[in-house]
């Protein structure tokens, strides 16, 4: 059982676990479908622009593309999305307003109000993949307020490359072990964990995750609960057990 009065930092996921990008993408996807009226499959094209992005970003981590950040990434795939969805027709410009769309990525009901409380004990920042700009944007739009937001264009190394964890935590002035992971993907927790963080799991129902060898959707991958520090089923539930 960890000692909650060891852990000083929370650093938090933000794309699935805080903001519900998943819903955000596809309800202006539908609006966009309504005006054209055409058919498009929305949930296939918001999963190819989203972990497009990270097929991306793993070229971005092994330096095989030059380093660019979630922004120029993002708009990049959507490109290609588009390309391949055979019906959508956008201009320049109309391209660039729909990259925007992940500025204003609504919240998940249950996140803002746990956020709050939990940093009346906790150093709360988010330690995201995306840009800087991003979290930022989203975070106003949503009224969320952080004592911080480490984004890892900033940093030497994207999550979930060991360097990622580690930086941040030279930067938070704190041991890998006084940091505790929050997020709803396991993968981001289990690497965290190697390094030394303290991690919670919360469950987010649709968040998906891409097997990218069947190019099919799945769960996130299967890890016991007893592997994470905490676990909540939703925010409220992870925040009592983090405030106990």
């Amino acid at each position: 059982m960890v000692d909650l009065d060891q852990i000083k930092v929370l650093a938090w996921d933000i794309g699935g676990t805080v903001f519900n990008w998943r819903g955000t993408i596809e309800k202006e996807l539908e609006e966009i479908q309504r005006k054209q009226g055409i058919e498009l499959d929305i949930f296939k094209f918001a999963s190819d622009w989203r972990y497009g992005m990270f097929d991306m970003l793993a070229k971005v981590r092994s330096e095989e593309i030059p380093r660019i950040n979630a922004d120029q990434i993002h708009r990049k795939v959507l490109d290609d999305v588009i390309d391949t969805s055979g019906t959508l027709s956008l201009s320049e410009s109309e391209r660039d307003d729909l990259n925007s769309v992940w500025h204003r990525l609504e919240a998940w009901d249950d996140a803002p109000a746990a956020i709050e409380r939990l940093r009346e004990r906790y150093t709360v920042i988010p330690l995201t993949v995306l840009s800087w700009s991003i979290g930022v944007d989203c975070s106003k739009f949503n009224g969320i307020s952080w004592d911080g937001l480490i984004s890892c264009e900033f940093l030497r190394q994207y999550k979930p490359d060991p360097g990622s964890y580690l930086h941040a935590a030279e930067l938070l002035n704190v041991a890998p072990s006084e940091i505790m992971m929050c997020a709803a993907h396991t993968s981001d927790l289990m690497a965290a964990r190697e390094t030394g963080y303290r991690t919670a799991f919360v469950y987010r129902e649709i968040e998906k995750a891409r097997d990218i060898s069947t190019n099919t959707f799945s769960e996130e991958p299967s890890v016991p609960l007893e592997c994470f520090d905490v676990h909540g089923q939703d925010f409220v539930e992870l925040t009592s057990k983090l405030l106990t």
